[in-house]
């Protein structure tokens, strides 16, 4: 049996990392029951207005199911991280070692975000932030066999929209942003830097517009 399950691991090693970190937190969304409450969102962003408006359009409280339920979205958002920890390694590394450093957000399971972020604003911002990055590490590989310049330009696109997005959650990762829009600035990347920013100023002026239709003040979520 163990012989079956290496020769699977080694075969799909991605599909096998995730079935562990779904395993460790169906564990700890059904036994930790401090695990996903709000007491940790220590400052205010803009996705925090929309968390505000549906608790008060639903009647969301403190009850057993409503902590339940954040706890399961938790869980949910904590292994888009790892899928993301995985494939960056990947593109820079090999399957196993990308493997094995996936392995630490896999275990990580210590409030209030498996052991990586302190507080619920970072720890949802910090997914899309890495998926964003994602995206352009990737295609700066593509780039490199020929892609076509349109797919190219596309991707550059959505990781912008992505990022934006990201700094909505969490506002510390509009530095981190910056600097990859520096990056592909110092690499001449021009047209990917444009796009990027283009995706950014989109995404951010969206989310600004909807809380505006839903009738919440974006200025009373912009406190650093």
């Amino acid at each position: 049996m163990l012989q079956g399950l290496k020769r699977f691991k080694e075969k799909h090693p991605f599909t096998a990392l995730m079935l562990i970190a779904i395993a460790v937190r169906i564990l700890v969304v059904a036994f930790a029951q401090g695990y996903g409450s709000n007491h940790e969102v220590q400052h205010t962003t803009l996705f925090l207005g929309f968390v505000d408006k549906i608790k008060e359009v639903f009647g969301i409280g403190q009850t057993v199911s409503a902590k339940l339920i954040s706890r399961s979205l938790y869980a949910l958002v904590s292994l888009f991280t790892v899928s993301m920890v995985y494939r960056i390694c990947d593109l820079f590394s090999n399957k196993r070692n990308a493997w094995l450093l996936a392995l630490i957000p896999t275990f990580s399971i210590v409030m209030p975000s498996f052991g990586i972020i302190e507080n619920a604003s970072a720890f949802l911002g910090l997914p899309l932030l890495l998926y964003g990055a994602n995206v352009i590490l990737r295609q700066e590989v593509l780039l490199q066999n020929n892609l076509n310049d349109n797919v190219h330009r596309t991707s550059f696109l959505i990781a912008g929209l992505v990022l934006g997005l990201s700094i909505c959650f969490w506002y510390e990762s509009l530095f981190v942003a910056i600097s990859i829009l520096l990056i592909l600035c110092i690499k001449r990347r021009f047209k990917g830097m444009l796009m990027t920013l283009i995706g950014m100023v989109v995404s951010i002026a969206f989310v600004w517009l909807l809380l505006l239709l839903l009738n919440v003040d974006p200025l009373k979520y912009i406190v650093l």
